[in-house]
């Protein structure tokens, strides 16, 4: 009985490897590409599948329909419609206007207490902006480029900010004069816009913290009786403003200086010796 058993058994494996034999040696249309394991049509994916199944797979992606959030000018939706509404402010007394008035009545009915933490965002944030930078691997350019940037992206928006605070005379709720726009709200908007742009790859969660200081620093100027909702709202569409140019301007400025990529090299070396310890620094840019 066991003998016979064992004779199916036999019977079974060898009829079922023949019929595996007699089928051709063709793979299956791939369902999956993977990067861990090495196959053929790493090699040769011509041969394996096909020049009309290549030719689809490079053309997925290509037909994405274009639309508002996607096409070249998304980045600066957001930065005209803040400008839009704090320059309606000016123009128009109601409603724009007078949602002023009522954010600042709510404001004086509840708070009675100054704060001065805007200040120390208005000159740390930027020093965080740019000097997250020294730290390998964490920017998207080198020292070269992200000094170009920041300093092209101050100048605009420090130059936009004076001269709407001299042709514009808005007097600010507490009385004094230059309200419009808000020069904390730009500035820290500004370095947040940088910080997101410039270290996103490495992780978004820095751009989302530089900007909820630079909303932090909105809400205190309101707060301190400093300026009107639509001068932070202004101040924050003149600083994300100031960035995108910033960064547009870059290539420019290659081609005026005849700059010329290259990668930056950051090496640390520690030296022993029987009297001290000491660590060198070189850093090429």
């Amino acid at each position: 009985m066991v003998i016979f058993r064992f004779s199916i058994i036999i019977l079974l494996i060898v009829f079922c490897n023949s019929g595996i034999m007699g089928q051709k040696d063709t793979l299956p249309p791939p369902t999956m590409m993977s990067k861990n394991l090495i196959t053929l049509d790493d090699y040769n994916p011509d041969a394996v599948y096909g020049m009309s199944y290549m030719k689809a797979m490079e053309g997925q992606g290509k037909g994405t329909k274009k639309t508002i959030f996607n096409c070249r000018g998304s980045k600066f939706i957001l930065p005209t419609l803040f400008i839009a509404y704090g320059a309606s402010a000016r123009f128009n007394q109601l409603p724009v206007r007078q949602f002023d008035y009522d954010i600042e009545h709510e404001i004086n009915k509840h708070v009675n207490h100054s704060y001065e933490i805007d200040d120390y965002f208005e000159y740390g944030l930027p020093v965080v902006a740019y000097g997250l930078g020294f730290i390998p691997g964490v920017s998207k350019h080198n020292f070269r480029d992200r000094t170009l940037v920041m300093a092209t992206s101050f100048l605009f928006m420090k130059g936009s900010v004076e001269l709407l605070k001299a042709t514009v005379p808005v007097e600010r709720p507490h009385g004094d004069e230059r309200s419009f726009p808000s020069g904390h709200t730009a500035v820290t908007m500004m370095s947040a816009h940088f910080m997101y742009k410039e270290y996103k790859d490495c992780s978004p969660w820095i751009g989302i913290g530089g900007y909820a200081v630079a909303t932090a620093t909105g809400v205190f100027r309101m707060l301190n009786d400093a300026h009107w909702f639509s001068d932070v709202i202004m101040g924050a569409g003149i600083g994300m403003l100031s960035t995108e140019i910033g960064y547009m301007m870059l290539p420019v400025w290659h081609s005026i200086f005849g700059i010329k990529d290259r990668k930056e090299c950051f090496v640390a070396v520690p030296t022993f010796s029987t009297q001290s310890i000491g660590l060198g620094f070189v850093y090429q840019f």
